[in-house]
């Protein structure tokens, strides 16, 4: 993939560990997953035990850089769900 395609995938959520910064409870096993999750995953996942939510929204905006040592360029990429950017120098 290239970074765009990266961000732009369908994303997931995990409760498996303890949040850090609030008081939220191991669930393990429980993911929330993008509505755009190919059925294929959703089938497996659920095969293997996961107790899924589907969601428009499964994570945050994302954004990424990376470095192309071949042409010494960067490519920066950014998700759709916020107004964000990906830049290198």
């Amino acid at each position: 993939m290239t970074p765009q395609e990266a961000v732009e995938a369908p994303g997931f959520y995990s409760f498996q560990m303890r949040e850090s910064f609030e008081n939220h409870e191991s669930k393990p096993g429980e993911l929330w997953l993008n509505e755009r999750t190919p059925p294929w995953q959703r089938t497996e996942l659920m095969r293997m035990g996961y107790k899924l939510t589907f969601r428009d929204r499964s994570t945050g905006p994302i954004t990424a850089v990376m470095i192309d040592p071949k042409h010494g360029t960067f490519w920066g990429a950014a998700g759709n769900h916020g107004e964000d950017y990906g830049i290198g120098w």
